[in-house]
């Protein structure tokens, strides 16, 4: 694991114990936090349960890019992997796809932090299932929890 995925695990899990969550870099200003959440929507599927926040940097060199914290959970003991993706669309058409993967068991958590361009327009989410490192069952449609 790199150490800014290190750092972003540690935030998240020291955030989530205490309750709230701050995003900051270095470079910039803190930013609070967006929750959202697949749960209820037409990109949830039994079996995970994908949420977590976003947040717009404000000010320095990164400013208006888009962090996303991602936290996965395995809900089912039916021997399959929980996994989540995160599609992007960007001003310019172009996309980005995140794929997290949660094999860890039922009851187990995955976390994942990305950022996403300041040209970002859209993020959207479903949750999946899978084995052996890749998702095989997708939710049939998807949440938007992030549109500029």
């Amino acid at each position: 694991m790199s150490k800014r995925n290190t750092l972003a695990v540690a935030a998240t899990t020291a955030a989530l114990l205490g309750g709230g969550l701050v995003f900051a870099s270095p470079a910039e200003a803190a930013c609070f936090p967006n929750n959202w959440g697949a749960t209820n929507t037409a990109g949830d599927i039994v079996g995970a349960y994908a949420h977590g926040q976003w947040c717009e940097l404000s000010s320095g060199p990164t400013a208006g890019r888009i962090d996303v914290n991602v936290t996965l959970k395995d809900t089912d003991g039916d021997g399959r992997a929980a996994c989540a993706q995160l599609h992007a669309t960007y001003a310019d058409g172009g996309t980005r796809d995140e794929w997290v993967y949660n094999g860890k068991g039922a009851g187990e958590e995955a976390y994942a932090a990305y950022s996403f361009a300041s040209s970002v327009r859209k993020i959207w989410v479903r949750e999946g299932l899978g084995n052996g490192g890749t998702c095989t069952v997708m939710a049939s449609g998807v949440h938007t929890f992030y549109s500029a």
